[in-house]
């Protein structure tokens, strides 16, 4: 026993060592290799003013104002070094092992694409682990940038709290609601919703969620099959990506920062078995991977409600 509980700890360790490596090679090559796509035609103009170009909610600018400080041909190094130093950040809190999800197909599309999951996920990591409540509203506020794939999470986070401390939670939200209307004013929200629906276009790395939408919508309702707090809140992440037409395959980058099995890393390259056949669009079977995470986690729950081990928190993860 011990010696198994040793090895697991030198895996452990040594996982971080690869992760730090990988993660080094992957920013020195963005500074040499093209990519950054989606950070250079979408966040980039969005940020300098073009509101309707990045698809987001308006007061993502705010978050992302920093970049514009940022000579665009360095943009997306920066941008990735940012993102891989999140995501390991990430995996510190949530244990997680950290070499799987930087190794994962969500993860490197994240980095060649230069999406900003990685704030989402930040987000959602805040808001589930943090002690203070008005922290927790930050999570919330960087977690609702990309409301598609964060809201059903935040709809349970809001249900767990303590009501005492619902108003403290949603304290930020609020203000920063307010102030969006200030600034963009009050029908901002149509206008994104507008323009996102008419405009968004569309891409291989959204195939997997058109091409199951609308019966993923159906699950909504297993997510109150589970107590506990955190596998219920990881259950409405995998059910989003099933439950939504907008949720790419790079967002799958959110859940795995919170649930990341062995065996999801070739899972999450399952689909390029069909490359061949159907090239790029071989990408609509990305789904197997939610897929084969909410009926993992349905499982292990099942499992740990018979032996009577389900908790509401997880003690193993530590806090804010």
């Amino acid at each position: 026993m011990m010696i198994q509980q040793f090895s697991k700890y030198n895996w452990y360790k040594i996982s971080w060592i690869l992760t730090v490596e990988v993660g080094v090679i992957i920013i020195i090559a963005s500074f040499f290799l093209p990519g950054g796509e989606d950070l250079h035609r979408f966040y980039l103009p969005f940020i300098h003013g073009c509101l309707d170009c990045g698809f987001v909610p308006f007061f993502a600018q705010w978050v992302l104002w920093p970049l514009s400080f940022v000579p665009p041909y360095l943009a997306w190094p920066v941008w990735t070094t940012i993102s891989i130093a999140g995501l390991m950040s990430l995996c510190w809190y949530t244990k997680v092992n950290p070499l799987l999800v930087i190794l994962s197909f969500p993860a490197l599309g994240q980095f060649w694409l230069g999406q900003i999951d990685i704030l989402i996920g930040t987000g959602l990591v805040i808001g589930l682990l943090a002690a203070n409540p008005y922290v927790r509203g930050v999570g919330i506020v960087l977690a609702l940038i990309k409301p598609q794939i964060a809201a059903l999470a935040v709809l349970i986070l809001l249900i767990h709290q303590p009501r005492r401390k619902v108003i403290k939670v949603l304290t930020l939200p609020f203000v920063a609601m307010i102030a969006s209307f200030i600034v963009y004013g009050l029908n901002w929200p149509i206008e994104w919703l507008t323009n996102s629906l008419n405009t968004l276009p569309m891409h291989q790395w959204r195939l997997a969620s058109r091409d199951i939408w609308p019966y993923g919508v159906i699950l909504i309702l297993a997510v109150f099959l589970i107590r506990p707090l955190r596998p219920r809140f990881e259950a409405t992440l995998l059910i989003s990506a099933l439950a939504t037409p907008f949720f790419g395959v790079y967002s799958y980058l959110v859940f795995l920062l919170f649930r990341a099995p062995w065996w999801t890393l070739p899972l999450s390259y399952a689909w390029i078995l069909m490359y061949p056949a159907w090239g790029r669009s071989a990408m609509r079977l990305a789904w197997v991977l939610p897929v084969g995470l909410l009926g993992y986690l349905f499982y292990t729950e099942r499992l740990q409600g018979k032996d009577g081990l389900a908790n509401d928190t997880n003690p193993s993860s530590p806090t804010f």
